[in-house]
């Protein structure tokens, strides 16, 4: 898993002069390598059948012209990489919905973040109907298609958000295609309108021989194109007055599986390579083949937004994504993109506040400019319409109704009885005018009534009856049914303006719980570590204790060795003393008897004279002998000491 969010990391901000334009092709590719991996961790949808045993639904290719002709495959393609196989456990299992609210079946996955910018979310689905090429040439004509378009924040969009300028265009030949947007997106209700600031890298030659599949015992690498969009800080696109900037982040892939219809596109293939006709080859069954569509997303429109209301909207508005691009992609042709350049580069978001830009009567209604000041009809559906479908999915959940109603619409629920004359009653309404009628006295007084809240006129007209024409009398009753409505409204929206603060401090009052919950988890945590570091202080103690009762017991062990040691020394001196004693006293009894003897036999032989001598002779001899042993003791003395120094540790 680690490998997968530092692929995501790739799809974070960058810096304008960070990029590489010297080496833009191994920018490109790096890019691409890391939006392979990201792709290909995404599980494919349950209950598949593997692409080789699948056979396709239509005989014909392109025949669905809206997104609920487009059937939904069972084709799987061929399992990617081993490595990037074991990454799909990280998504989890798909979010469960109401087959009304996915009909094409559609595996949404969410995973949380590892960089604490929000969860990512994924989708896969297999579609038919639909051929790859035309798929391809609908996603690279979006952009082109909202740049010919000018008007107000949003207008011309295709998926929710349009582009207003290209700031970049660089191509890379055999590698891809680099391109930066300025985008605008107005969001539902008197909100802020949104800029952002992407970078686009496409290719048709993203995927690898990791993502090849084994077609008759060969690897093929299926036709797919890639989108990674990044945000982006451009020196040519600096924060607009009265916009939020928001950032999106995404890879999104189409592939096609790969049925039994490589053998007719290498036909197209040598077609092209000898110069002949395409179309004349038997290349249709090619578009045949299930197109798989991939999309990882993440977003953050900025202001003052809850992120967990965004998420919570997320899954829903990615179902909603796909029914509505295919819708769009299903019912035009879709020429490539050269065809498609845009033409002026006259923009609204160049025009000074409040200015409506000018442009012949006859332009039709969806590409005539749109004052500033006024919103662009809402769309959504495909890449960037997940943050206006992500929000008003989390305003349907969390605020009342009628709300929700007013939010999506622009007007009050109760206005739809209204004429063609009441157009008014569909304007703008900002934020600050909601503000100011809040504070508006709740019934009339002399000097201001609830007729100067009309938005249509600030002025009360008298008509002479007696002089009025049938039509003027048509038209004096139609401005008093729009002032009538008029004030309807402005009650309605002081209404939905207190139910709005009341959802605010309800919403602010979870939070504050949320908040407490966290404190008091928190001191818990504090609690629970202080009392680790008590019990480790203690144990820490309790080993030192043993340390030193171990140390004293071996003093103690060493002590009584040593008087063992020095006792039996001195038992082993007694022995050998009683010993030498023993021998002596047996020499001294047998000195006894001999000079008892002798002086017997001398008494005899000499007489008194020569006992004198032999006992002067004794004495001579014992005092030599003393000598002797003196000096033999004393040599024994000093050896018993060097022993007992040596015993001695």
């Amino acid at each position: 898993m680690a490998d997968l969010h530092e692929a995501l990391k790739n799809l974070g901000p960058v810096d304008w002069s960070d990029i590489p334009l010297d080496n833009l092709a191994g920018y490109l590719i790096s890019h691409f390598a890391a939006g392979e991996l990201i792709v290909n961790s995404v599980p494919p949808p349950p209950n598949g059948t593997p692409f080789e045993s699948a056979e396709p639904h239509h005989h014909e290719p392109n025949v669905a012209k809206t997104a609920k002709a487009v059937h939904t495959s069972t084709a799987r393609a061929f399992p990617p990489h081993e490595h990037h196989t074991n990454l799909q456990k990280g998504w989890g299992k798909p979010m469960k919905f109401n087959q009304s609210s996915n009909p094409l079946d559609v595996a949404v996955h969410k995973m949380a973040s590892h960089d604490r910018h929000g969860a990512w979310f994924a989708r896969a689905s297999v579609h038919e109907g639909i051929g790859f090429a035309k798929f391809k040439a609908a996603m690279q004509r979006e952009f082109a298609t909202s740049l010919a378009v000018v008007g107000g924040p949003g207008e011309g969009a295709i998926r929710g958000i349009a582009a207003d300028k290209r700031l970049e265009e660089k191509d890379v030949e055999g590698v891809g295609r680099l391109e930066a947007y300025q985008l605008s997106a107005q969001f539902p209700g008197p909100t802020t309108p949104r800029d952002f600031t992407i970078m686009v890298l496409s290719s048709e030659d993203a995927l690898t021989e990791k993502s090849a599949a084994q077609v008759k015992g060969e690897k093929h690498v299926p036709r797919h194109f890639m989108m990674i969009s990044k945000p982006v800080m451009h020196p040519d696109a600096p924060e607009r007055s009265g916009y939020v900037r928001g950032q999106y982040e995404s890879v999104e892939m189409i592939r096609e599986i790969p049925l039994h219809k490589v053998k007719s596109k290498r036909k197209v293939d040598s077609a092209t390579t000898n110069g002949e006709d395409p179309s004349n080859c038997e290349s249709h069954d090619i578009e045949l083949n299930p197109v798989e569509w991939i999309m990882i997303t993440r977003s953050d429109p900025g202001g003052g937004l809850p992120r967990f209301l965004v998420e919570r909207g997320t899954p829903d508005a990615m179902l909603g994504d796909v029914t509505k691009f295919l819708d769009w992609a299903t019912g035009n042709d879709h020429p490539t993109r050269e065809h498609y350049k845009r033409s002026q580069t006259i923009s609204a978001v160049d025009a000074p506040p409040g200015s409506t830009l000018a442009v012949p009567d006859q332009q039709d209604e969806k590409t005539r400019p749109r004052s500033i000041t006024e919103p662009p009809p809402l769309q959504a559906g495909g890449m960037f319409s997940t943050l206006t479908n992500a929000m008003g999915a989390g305003i349907d959940a969390y605020a009342p109704t009628v709300v929700s109603s007013y939010f999506h619409s622009g007007e009050s629920p109760d206005s739809s009885d209204s004429s063609s004359d009441t157009s008014s009653i569909d304007s703008f309404i900002s934020a600050e005018e909601i503000r100011r009628l809040s504070t508006a006295p709740e019934h009339p007084t002399p000097t201001g009534s609830t007729d100067s809240l009309s938005l249509a006129s600030s002025e009360t007209f008298t008509w002479d009856k007696s002089n009025l024409s049938e039509h003027d009398r048509e038209i004096q009753k139609l401005n008093q049914q729009r002032e009538r409505l008029d004030r309807k409204l402005a009650k309605k929206r002081l209404d939905e303006e207190s139910r709005l603060k009341k959802s605010q401090e309800k919403e602010q009052s979870e939070q504050d719980k949320v908040r407490e919950r966290h404190e008091r988890e928190k001191q818990k945590t504090q609690q629970r570590h202080q009392r680790d570091l008590a019990k480790l202080e203690r144990k820490k103690l309790k080993e030192a204790r043993k340390a030193e009762e171990k140390r004293k017991k071996k003093d103690e062990a060493t002590k009584l060795n040593m008087v063992t040691r020095e006792r039996d020394d001195f038992r082993s001196q007694v022995d050998l003393v009683k010993r030498e004693n023993a021998l002596l006293m047996r020499q001294v009894e047998e000195l006894q008897r001999e000079n008892t003897a002798i002086v017997f036999k001398l008494g005899k032989l000499g007489g008194e004279d020569a006992l004198r001598g032999v006992k002067e002779e004794i004495a001579g001899a014992r005092k030599r002998a003393g000598s002797t042993q003196s000096r033999e003791s004393k040599s024994a003395s000093r050896s018993s000491k060097s022993r007992e120094k040596s015993k001695t540790p």
